[in-house]
């Protein structure tokens, strides 16, 4: 399985994310003592950092089931089927630049259950955008509660415009899909070029019918609300780990800006900017930096540990290797 991704555009973006990367490391790491980091992690109760393992691990197979109701209109696949790809995806992300992994997991399952790989893809947009949605929701209930930082707010609301405007833009492309087939028709193009056109976006729009659906729709929402209150429920026990005065409401202060910072060019494993936007939210808590330094580096350790350790079981499990989601040609 070979993935193109070294043209120059690219590499061009790679770059930036590894230039955001080394910047962002650079001040989160700024006038910190080590020595104080050290001192910090050493103090983590072992008992609450199995429980945070676990119940972050456990948010993976939430998310097969998710990415299972999503596909019902390509394929029905059961979300134990879904669950090995699922967690390589998120693997590959940690790996591979620029968030291949959801390419990754769109080959994987295209290969797999012998649908479209775009249909695939399709359905992890879909993903994203209930993602998004469910973010923006945990947003609002918890400004309710704690108020956010201007710059918070509004990166928020260039989330949830940006939000509006794809799922406004599908349901645009699903309406007029008739009307762009025969555009299509009447472009002067290669008849083989028009037929992959047509046969994409064909497995495309079907694999997004579900935007239409009120049931799909309200399922994949709520499954997505779960996930994103376990992942602020992981913040909280992570940092009652390591006796972090963090209220609850704060952690999803924390959880928000840490979601904003993928925003940026990214390095794999968004190293860098989840260290210096996670340490820059608990700063604006009052908590002092070490701490938060120590905090952050356990958080985003733990994720690439529980992710590492499935991806690799899952890679085993579906006969893959890790120098086939990483080749270049």
């Amino acid at each position: 399985m070979t993935f193109m991704y070294n043209n120059a555009t690219m590499r061009k973006h790679m770059w930036i994310g590894y230039v955001v990367a080394a910047v962002c490391l650079y001040f989160a790491f700024r006038g910190i003592s080590f020595q104080q980091v050290g001192k910090a992690l050493a103090q983590a109760k072992p008992t609450w950092v199995l429980l945070t393992v676990v119940l972050y691990g456990g948010t993976y197979y939430l998310r097969s089931i998710r990415w299972a109701l999503l596909l019902k209109p390509v394929r029905a696949i059961s979300a134990k089927e879904l669950y090995w790809p699922t967690v390589i995806g998120y693997f590959a992300n940690n790996i591979l630049p620029l968030r291949m992994g959801e390419l990754v997991r769109a080959h994987i399952c295209g290969s797999k259950f012998k649908i479209s790989r775009t249909a695939s893809l399709g359905s992890i947009l879909l993903e994203r955008l209930c993602d998004t949605l469910s973010f923006l929701t945990t947003f609002l209930v918890v400004a309710l509660i704690y108020p956010f930082p201007w710059f918070v707010e509004k990166g928020a609301l260039a989330l949830g415009a940006a939000c509006f405007g794809m799922i406004v833009a599908l349901l645009l492309i699903q309406k007029h899909e008739n009307k762009f087939h025969v555009l299509l028709g009447r472009a002067r193009l290669p008849k083989r070029w028009q037929d992959n056109i047509r046969e994409g976006t064909t497995h495309f729009l079907h694999s997004i019918s579900g935007i239409k659906q009120p049931r799909y729709v309200v399922e994949a929402l709520s499954l997505s609300l779960v996930i994103w209150i376990l992942e602020g429920t992981f913040l909280f026990m992570m940092a009652m780990a390591f006796g972090i005065p963090l209220l609850y409401a704060q952690a999803f202060f924390l959880l928000f800006v840490l979601g904003l910072s993928v925003t940026l060019p990214q390095a794999p494993g968004y190293v860098g900017t989840y260290e210096f936007f996670g340490v820059t939210a608990l700063s604006l808590l009052g908590i002092p930096k070490d701490q938060a330094l120590s905090l952050i580096l356990a958080l985003h350790g733990t994720q690439f540990a529980v992710v590492g350790i499935l991806g690799v079981i899952g890679l085993w499990r579906e006969g893959l290797s890790l120098h086939s989601i990483t080749t270049t040609s």
